[in-house]
This record gives structure tokens, sequence and C-alpha cells, in this order.
């Protein structure tokens, strides 16, 4: 009996912490996108791309996953943005902050 509470007891662990671990940091959001220079294009008043406050929408992880990494095939071929080379870390970390950030 005891083995099978402390297995359930791991496997309980092992989905909060991967649950935890999916959600990304916004901190590190915020540093990567900085470091990115995405405001240049992505600024209220803007005419480059939408402000990043905006972005979001009712988008899901999915697409703005999606439209980071390659733009031109989510958004259409007239868009300027460049294909972002970011680990799934950090693409969930942008993610985060660029949550963070919408307005609703």
């Amino acid at each position: 009996m005891k083995s099978i509470v402390t297995v359930l007891f791991l496997l309980l662990i092992g989905i909060a912490a991967s649950a935890w671990a999916q959600g990304g940091s916004v901190e590190k959001g915020k540093a990567l996108v900085e470091s990115k220079h995405c405001a240049l294009c992505h600024k209220e008043g803007g005419n480059l791309g939408k402000p990043m406050e905006m972005i979001v929408g009712t988008n899901p992880d999915a697409f703005l996953k999606e439209a980071i990494t390659n733009p031109k095939k989510t958004l259409g071929p007239q868009v300027k943005m460049p294909e972002l080379k970011l680990s799934d870390a950090e693409l969930q970390d942008v993610i985060a902050y660029l949550r963070s950030i919408a307005k609703h």
C-alpha cells in the first residue's frame, strides 16, 4: 500500500512540475523581446507590426509560436518580420510575457 501511495505522490509532483515549467517566465520573455529589439516594429503608433500589447488577442499559443518562428507562412508572404530561432522554452517565455502585457 505504501508503494502505491509513493508512486501516486511522485506522479502528482511530476505533473505539477511539468505544468509549472510549461507556463514560461515573464521576466525571461521580456528580456528576450528586448534583446531581439521587437519594439522597433511592435510599438504603439508603429506602422510595421501590431503593438506588442495587441498581438496576443484570442490567439492560442500554437498560433503565436508559429507566427514568431515562421511569420511569412503564418501571417502572409508580405510580412517583413524575420523568422526568430528560439527554443520551445524561449517561445513559452516570450508568449508568457506577451500575455502579461496584453490589452484585454
